[in-house]
């Protein structure tokens, strides 16, 4: 009978041994997929900011588009100014008649 306990207490000894083992090993890897995670969530962040950047200079470009003047706009504004100087030599003309 002690022969059985003993060998009844050396198997629970060994399957708790296995059970620490274990335990051990996934608390590593426990800490793994954490320091993983927080990597990951840092990388999220930086992302963020990227975008929000990236969006912040989009939002400059489409502004700058709409100030800048194009090719046409400047060709109209010469002809009209043009048309302008030619309209004010008329009048200085009939003025000095």
């Amino acid at each position: 009978m002690a022969n059985e306990l003993q060998q009844t207490l050396a198997r629970i000894i060994s399957k708790s041994n296995i059970l620490v083992e274990k335990y051990r090993a996934l608390e590593r890897a426990h800490q793994e997929l954490a320091s993983d995670n927080e990597q990951l969530k840092n990388e999220i962040e930086q992302m963020k900011k990227d975008n929000e950047r990236i969006k912040q200079e989009i939002s400059y470009l489409k502004m700058a588009r709409v100030i800048a003047p194009t090719h046409e706009d400047v060709d109209n504004a010469r002809t009209t100014i043009s048309t302008l100087v030619r309209d004010i030599d008329k009048c200085i003309a009939q003025l000095n008649e």
